[in-house]
């Protein structure tokens, strides 16, 4: 068996998310259909993580391991030619057996995108269209967030309850450019829905709707009723996955 380390982006409007649901539209079915296209194989993918519907990547990682040893280049140029026209194998390489797409990580980034200035129906399955925020009442919410928490309060209420819920984020920018706003969340890991609900309450402080100091409220209250602001998955992307020494 040869494992391989695969990069990849993807236009997640069209798809379920990330994991296999039957016959549904997701990124992982489209990859074993090319997979079995290529080696007539029925392989097993590892993400190093499940994107949710509508979110895009445009650093995903996976890996898998293969009967055949076959040079990366080649592997990577016949799946992107079976491959649907909105997922796209950026890097393949060949790594040793101990790397994991998932457990390998040590840290995540994912980046959030907010048109401010005026409704584009070109941009709107990239990023939600939200004007008049204040962004340095959000500024000033990020700062409650930095650190680590238990952000219960903030992920699914159907989370597996045995799941852990303290994460740690290491960094969160706020960049404000042209027509639009970008976040960028820098983690050890991220809960179902977290950035999301995160975000979602950002917006509400950024609309004065409520004090900055109500993120705090929430990471104290550990209660996802608090957080149900769900901004939509169109504006997140997986923008990059970290490793250890020597699996980057």
């Amino acid at each position: 068996m040869a494992r391989y380390k695969f990069t990849l982006s993807y236009d997640g409007y069209n798809y379920m998310g990330f994991q296999i649901q039957d016959a549904l539209p997701t990124i992982e079915l489209e990859l074993k259909k090319a997979f079995k296209k290529l080696l007539d194989e029925d392989v097993k993918i590892y993400p190093s993580g499940r994107t949710d519907r509508s979110v895009h990547a445009i650093g995903q990682v996976f890996h898998t391991d293969i009967t055949k040893d076959i040079p990366a280049d080649g592997l990577k140029r016949g799946l992107n030619a079976y491959l649907p026209n909105d997922i796209y194998i950026k890097t393949c390489e060949r790594v040793p057996d101990d790397f994991h797409a998932r457990f390998s990580a040590v840290k995540k980034e994912y980046r959030y995108y907010i048109n401010i200035k005026e409704y584009n129906p070109l941009t709107i399955r990239y990023m939600p269209y939200i004007p008049n925020l204040n962004a340095d009442w959000m500024r000033e919410a990020i700062q409650y967030l930095l650190g680590t928490h238990d952000f219960k309060g903030f992920a699914s209420a159907s989370i597996d309850p045995r799941k852990p819920t303290v994460k740690t984020i290491f960094q969160i920018d706020l960049l404000k450019e042209n027509d639009k706003l970008e976040f960028r969340f820098i983690g050890n890991g991220f809960l179902k829905y977290q950035i999301r609900r995160m975000m979602g309450i950002l917006v509400e402080v950024g609309k004065g709707k409520f004090p900055p100091t109500k993120v705090k409220e929430i990471l104290e209250s550990k209660n996802p009723q608090d957080s149900k602001y769900i901004l939509e998955g169109c504006g997140l992307y997986l923008y990059k996955v970290y490793y250890e020494k020597g699996f980057n």
